[in-house]
């Protein structure tokens, strides 16, 4: 299984308190008063080279939050609810961006880069 399907996969578990999880691109017409996740794939790259062979593969993934305007909870503390369990299930948190307001939707928007590395052979 892809990188990108297994952090979607453990985001569904662990984000029960957003409306929707995406991956790789939101729909057009999205609510704004619902709390949405995009899911999708950041960077890749291949390392641990021996006998001129790469051994492990590196996926780093994008996890973007658009909080709904309507929002009762407190973003920061399921930010780090998820990151704990990211962690948890095998991820490294490499960046966490804070929430700013973006600029079409005026929904509050935090972005969490994860990477995990796995055999290659």
């Amino acid at each position: 299984m892809s990188l990108l399907m297994e952090a979607y996969r453990q985001i569904k578990l662990e984000a029960v308190w957003a409306d929707a999880i995406r991956v790789n691109a939101l729909k057009a017409d999205e609510d704004k008063n619902k709390t949405l996740i995009l899911v999708r794939n950041s960077t890749s790259g291949v390392g641990d080279y021996g006998s001129n062979q790469f051994n492990t593969y590196e996926g780093s993934v994008q996890i973007q939050i658009f909080l709904s305007l309507n929002a009762s909870f407190d973003l920061e503390e399921k930010l780090i609810a998820l990151m704990n369990a990211l962690n948890q299930g095998g991820w490294q948190i490499n960046e966490v961006k804070p929430a700013i307001p973006d600029p079409d939707t005026k929904q509050l928007t935090a972005t969490i880069n994860i990477s995990r590395t796995k055999e290659a052979l």
